[in-house]
């Protein structure tokens, strides 16, 4: 049995710590109030007031509006094959791809885990060339592919069906015009040019064929340019300065005689129309 005097000296601790938590939970506008007082003046308390309160808001929703802590797409979510119930064997070896793998939460101890990653699945196409959806591939393939095969398969498909085209879809005229010009493969850029002959002529293809009678190294190409303009009918704006003084120039100074021939005589047809 405690005395009355343990029983008191027990009491005053049990006390001292009750006022000592109390002082702690000092909120924060009291706390703020009291290393301000003396400091503001008394008729600037009010809007230092306003600005703190807008501060704090601002802060608030920051940590509740910011992207770090924006709800996050959960497997459950996602596309089926991501599904939990379908997660075995979803991804068969040799078909889906993946690569660069970034961690969110990698700290597997609670049983749970967040990354990204990027996959790539191939897939299987088969329908009409004249179907935008699969000329939109093909033209990207074009440009963008870095194997040569690749592309000069693309361009193929475009050439053997570019006559049936009426109006030729503006991506993949664009496609053909930037392989033409730019494509390293010879083979690229000459079917890109025979599938642009079957195109309706225009302002575009007559300056495209201008560009590589002028500028493309091999004679095999400037000789189907310049066939190209000779099949054509200058009239109106495709008749200008600028094909006169190309013609000119390869009349008289192309390295292979028989562009310099074929230049002389489209030049004397143009000027003749």
């Amino acid at each position: 049995m405690k005395s009355e005097e343990q029983l008191l000296v027990e009491a005053r601790k049990e006390l001292r710590a009750v006022l000592r938590a109390e002082s702690v939970r000092t909120s924060f506008w009291d706390l703020l109030k009291e290393r301000t007082h003396g400091i503001i003046f008394p008729q600037y308390r009010i809007a230092f007031a306003a600005l703190a309160s807008i501060v704090v808001g601002l802060f608030a929703g920051y940590l509740i509006f910011s992207p770090d802590r924006s709800p996050q797409i959960t497997v459950a979510e996602a596309d089926p094959i991501l599904s939990p119930a379908g997660m075995p064997g979803s991804f068969p070896e040799g078909e889906t791809h993946f690569g660069n793998l970034r961690f969110i939460d990698s700290d597997a101890s609670d049983g749970s885990i967040e990354f990204t990653f990027d996959a790539v699945s191939p897939v299987h196409i088969r329908g009409n060339i004249n179907d935008n959806r699969i000329q939109k591939v093909l033209a990207y393939a074009l440009i963008n592919d870095q194997n040569p095969g690749v592309r000069l398969r693309s361009v193929n498909a475009f050439a053997a069906r570019a006559n049936t085209v009426k109006l030729p879809d503006r991506e993949v005229k664009a496609a053909l015009i930037s392989a033409l010009k730019s494509d390293e493969n010879p083979g690229v850029r000459r079917e890109a040019l025979k599938a642009l002959q079957s195109f309706p002529f225009d302002e575009e293809i007559k300056q495209v064929f201008l560009h590589v009678l002028m500028r493309d190294t091999n004679s095999a190409m400037r000789i189907a340019a310049i066939n190209g303009l000779d099949s054509a009918r200058f009239t109106g704006s495709h008749s200008d300065e600028n094909l006169l003084t190309v013609l000119k120039d390869r009349m008289l100074t192309d390295e292979n005689t028989y562009v310099r021939i074929r230049a002389k005589a489209v030049l004397q047809e143009v000027k003749h129309q």
